[in-house]
């Protein structure tokens, strides 16, 4: 039996009926988005003069104490509103340590810690649908599907505000029914750092690789846990000892990631390396070969990053020239040693160490320079600043120095310069004459750094025995000069 076929004028009209039907659709979507542009400008205008009523500023705020006037002028709003007041300022908080501080204070002061912390525990207050609809996130409150998102910007707030005492509460919220809450509360706590809930953390991650427990990845809680810092080592030890192979391999990874990251890791390393050599020598013949080979590979990069015991204990020896070459070997392997470390060495009571301080300082390149130039610009220990700049006169940087001296106003090396020039004004004063190009060159030099006087010679100063061609500014200033060789 054969369909009937429709005719031309029911197809055309069909068409016409769903053209008009889309047409209409989007037009109703952008009256929809503009309506809704319109609206949330005016909402914004209306927070922003709100804020500035009740001077919620970071300008305000940080000129110290809140007056009480405008504190009881908060007290009377509703929490709910208070939240939405202070939206703006919280979320400025992360990158803002005094604007958290204070903002924390008159959160406390106004009762909203308190509020969060009770919505993580789940003690919150329901409402009726009345008061719902009159208060700003009421339905948020009013719905219980819908409270997860209340308790995640509690658990996201209580981060953003540094608020350490809460360390506990957000440790629970790891378990909270919804992930993205727990998802929240393990940023907030990767934030705080507080060291009392990194074994909570372990225990989570423990439970997610055990009992798969859904929520919280195992990528997520190895990278919160790598930004604690490097001291909390000792607290990793159940990790490193858990009968779970993955978990210890976690817990290794865990560990490469806080040596990486922490700015004072190898004096940490140091403080640690017997508990390092035993459970990671114990590690590398792990059962597990994953685990076998990240153990191996950790203990290969402590033992090229750390200093043998033995060189350990002679810088620490009370005989001067034990120090002294100790000090001297930290100078072949650039990096065994930090430049911030070798600095401490200048302060040694014996001056063939102090010596062996500032070479050793020297091999480091830019950086070992850099930390010298500003240890003589700080110190006021005559003794070793004329030995600073007897060794960068031999080595030639001084002269580099005042080959660049005015690139840069302000720099470090342009102090450099000021400094040296002031400790040798005496000296030039009672010196014989120099040569003319440099007297030229000191005449310059003292012009630039505001001096008036004829720069006199120094005869003691190796810039008169310089020779007096070839005389090529170096554009880093931090290698030796080719009028030094």
């Amino acid at each position: 039996m054969d369909l009937p076929i429709p005719s031309l004028p029911l197809l055309t009209s069909l068409a016409g009926a769903i053209l008009v039907a889309v047409a209409g659709g989007t037009l109703a979507l952008a009256a929809g988005t503009m309506i809704r542009r319109v609206h949330h400008d005016r909402y914004d205008q209306r927070l922003r003069r709100l804020c500035s009523y009740y001077a919620l500023t970071p300008s305000a705020l940080l000129e110290g104490q809140y007056p009480a006037q405008r504190l009881a002028r908060l007290r009377a709003l509703p929490l709910s509103s208070l939240e939405v007041l202070l939206e703006p300022l919280l979320l400025k908080c992360g990158s803002a340590a005094p604007l958290a501080s204070a903002v924390r204070d008159l959160c406390l002061e106004l009762g909203l810690i308190d509020v969060w912390q009770r919505r993580l525990l789940g003690q919150a207050v329901s409402i009726s649908l009345r008061h719902a609809v009159s208060r700003p996130d009421g339905v948020l409150n009013y719905f219980h599907s819908l409270r997860f998102v209340l308790r995640a910007r509690s658990a996201r707030n209580l981060g953003l505000l540094y608020h350490h005492a809460s360390w506990p509460i957000l440790a629970r919220a790891l378990y909270d029914p919804h992930p993205d809450v727990q998802q929240v509360a393990l940023r907030s706590l990767a934030a705080l750092s507080e060291p009392q809930s990194f074994p909570a953390i372990l225990e989570r991650l423990g439970k997610s690789v055990m009992e798969k427990q859904e929520g919280l990845s195992v990528h997520s809680l190895k990278a919160a846990m790598a930004r604690f810092p490097l001291a909390q080592v000792p607290q990793l030890l159940p990790g490193l000892r858990h009968t779970h192979p993955h978990v210890r391999l976690a817990a290794l990874e865990i560990l490469r990631e806080m040596a990486k990251s922490d700015p004072a890791g190898k004096r940490t390393l140091l403080q640690y390396r017997t508990l390092f050599d035993h459970e990671l020598g114990r590690l590398a013949s792990d059962a597990d070969a994953q685990v076998g080979v990240m153990a191996s590979d950790l203990l290969a990069q402590f033992a090229r990053a750390l200093p043998s015991s033995d060189l350990c204990r002679r810088l620490q020896d009370p005989h001067w020239a034990v120090r002294m070459a100790a000090v001297q070997t930290l100078a072949q392997p650039p990096g065994i040693f930090g430049v911030a470390e070798m600095a401490g060495f200048l302060c040694d009571p014996h001056v063939m160490v102090r010596q062996a301080a500032i070479q050793a300082l020297l091999a480091c390149g830019p950086e070992g320079v850099s930390r010298l130039y500003e240890q003589f610009v700080e110190t006021e220990d005559e003794a070793l600043r004329e030995q600073m700049v007897g060794e960068l006169e031999r080595s030639g940087f001084i002269l580099s120095l005042l080959q660049n001296f005015g690139a840069t106003t302000g720099s470090l090396e342009t102090r450099v310069v000021e400094r040296y020039l002031t400790l040798r004004a005496s000296q030039y004063l009672h010196a014989e004459p120099p040569s003319d190009s440099v007297k030229d060159l000191l005449q310059r030099v003292l012009e630039m750094s505001g001096g008036e006087r004829e720069p006199p010679s120094d005869a003691r100063v190796r810039l008169v025995s310089a020779p007096e061609t070839a005389r090529q500014p170096d554009p880093t200033a931090h290698g030796q000069s080719k009028l030094a060789l």
